[in-house]
């Protein structure tokens, strides 16, 4: 169990450490621009684009909840082990 606590807590510093980088700011920033970009721009008859962009879109946004829930998940760990409710040697 102190095991699992101390890989959450690991996993949720590397998660919080990119999520707050700068490159990795500017470069969700491009990307998700880029796409809107190219909704904004793509013909409405063309489904199959818009589709494709709006899906993209989605992933875009899911890789950022993911990073965010190991983050936070991390962060809850530490705070337990914190408090003292896990006793364990790292």
């Amino acid at each position: 169990m102190a095991d699992k606590t101390y890989e959450e807590i690991t996993r949720g510093e590397r998660a919080d450490k990119i999520l707050n980088d700068e490159l990795y700011k500017e470069a969700y920033a491009k990307v998700k621009e880029h796409i809107i970009e190219a909704m904004q721009t793509s013909p409405l008859s063309d489904e199959t684009t818009h589709n494709r962009l709006v899906i993209a879109l989605q992933v875009l946004s899911q890789i950022e909840k993911s990073m965010t829930s190991i983050m936070q998940t991390g962060k809850m760990a530490k705070m337990q082990v914190d408090d003292g409710h896990l006793r364990a040697v790292k």
